[in-house]
């Protein structure tokens, strides 16, 4: 009986945001956004500003892996506060 390898699994931290200026969503790693509060130029309107402050929400993703580290899927694990 042979035993099938379990998925490996990888998780990225995302914010979503919405530009102030013209309302175009960007979704950015948390960690850039809203741990170190950078601030980001707008690919639509060119101004730049602040994610954190206009941060809209902030969510958890799974990604299952094969054994080579190709992607198989990607779901919403939980939102995070």
């Amino acid at each position: 009986m042979s035993s099938i390898p379990a998925p490996k699994k990888a998780f990225l931290d995302v914010a979503v945001s919405i530009c102030p200026f013209c309302g175009t969503p960007y979704a950015d790693a948390s960690w850039y956004v809203i741990e170190l509060g950078s601030d980001v130029e707008c690919g639509v309107c060119g101004r730049t500003w602040n994610p954190k402050t206009y941060k809209v929400d902030r969510i958890l993703l799974e990604f299952r892996l094969d054994e080579q580290g190709t992607v198989l899927d990607v779901k919403k694990d939980k939102r995070i506060a």
